[in-house]
């Protein structure tokens, strides 16, 4: 090898490293979202009111962290229930109606499972096999509405306090998302 090819080949790697800071990855990609390690295979995502409250949150499965990549694509069931047990106590939900609770819809690729309670309800989202193998199912924020019946929990006979146990394995086992929305706080956006 010549002499000067090799600082002319690390003056080309220093110069390709140098390349993209915070600023510039911002700039062409956007704010850097607020993403948090809730589990050993759990991320979450929370959105705030602007009173600061939590009011939304997203739970989904890991691929990768600093340590390990993660193959699969649902919630461990068991490692899920007691995640949710634990970041909306039981005593922090109110009570549950029997009516609604536990109802799935489907639209487009995905189906929802949903366990309302007085004060928040959580939404499990699973989709089906795409069509095309190479294709894979997008849902849009606000994409599929479904209205459920207003129930009164306080009020309806049916009402039970809730339990550790009120989400379903044999619902949840193939979950991918789920969402814990909070009635009485408006996100922000």
């Amino acid at each position: 090898m010549k002499p000067g090819i090799l600082p002319l080949m690390l003056l080309i790697c220093c110069f390709c490293a140098y390349g993209q800071t915070v600023t510039d990855i911002e700039k062409t990609y956007g704010q850097r979202q607020q993403i948090y390690s809730v589990s050993q295979h759990i991320w979450m995502t929370p959105e705030f009111a602007l009173d600061g409250q939590v009011c939304r949150m997203r739970l989904f499965p890991k691929r990768v962290d600093a340590r390990s990549n993660y193959v699969g694509a649902g919630l461990q069931y068991d490692e899920l229930r007691e995640l949710l047990n634990s970041l909306v106590p039981l005593d922090k939900r109110g009570m549950k109606s029997k009516i609604n609770f536990g109802s799935t819809a489907t639209g487009g690729p995905a189906a929802w499972t949903t366990y309302p309670y007085e004060r928040v309800t959580f939404t499990f989202t699973a989709s089906f096999q795409p069509a095309e193998p190479d294709a894979s199912p997008r849902l849009t924020k606000g994409e599929y509405t479904f209205t459920q019946p207003q129930t009164n929990p306080r009020t309806d006979p049916e009402s039970e306090q809730p339990s550790a146990d009120d989400f379903l394995p044999s619902q949840s086992s193939t979950t991918e998302i789920v969402t814990i929305r909070w009635h009485d706080r408006k996100c922000q956006n």
